[in-house]
């Protein structure tokens, strides 16, 4: 894929409209997931993004977007918003929330998106994780509020 930074940046940022909306959490191999499919609204790049967290550790999440091109096979994953879990070569044990973001030199050298890792304080919990990754990757807000409403909670929740 002939790919530069200003292309992964319009893939993360370009409008996206839910075209196949996720089912019920399901558990596997110890982690629920989900999954759903996004168009740009321009319906020039189609996505799937997804949502994981471990069963016994829900600190250990991540939600990810995953860009296919239309004319090429296979496909890359473009961000990754993630829990304070795991270690990585730039830290050895990190516990901060952080992002990981597809770079262009990654791309062409065959790593993943995860080879470079941000901290961020853009969220410091499993759902505020996902309204920031689903604001992030610019889901259009009528989509996010019919298919992703905010739980009111009460005293006793």
């Amino acid at each position: 894929m002939d790919i530069d930074q200003n292309v992964i940046d319009e893939l993360i940022r370009c409008p996206k409209r839910i075209i196949k909306e996720p089912t019920s959490w399901k558990l596997e191999k110890g982690n629920y997931r989900i999954g759903f499919e996004l168009q740009s609204i321009d319906e020039k790049y189609f996505f799937t993004a997804f949502g994981r967290y471990n069963a016994m550790f829900n600190e250990n999440f991540s939600f990810g977007l995953v860009y296919f091109p239309k004319h090429e096979k296979g496909s890359y994953e473009i961000i990754r918003c993630n829990g304070p879990h795991g270690e990585h070569v730039q830290f050895p044990h990190h516990v901060h929330y952080h992002i990981h973001k597809a770079t262009k030199q990654n791309i062409e050298n065959g790593l993943k998106e995860d080879s470079t890792i941000e901290i961020t304080t853009g969220y410091t919990t499993f759902d505020e994780a996902f309204r920031f990754f689903v604001c992030y990757i610019n889901v259009i807000q009528g989509d996010i509020n019919s298919i992703f409403p905010i739980k009111e909670l009460t005293l006793f929740d």
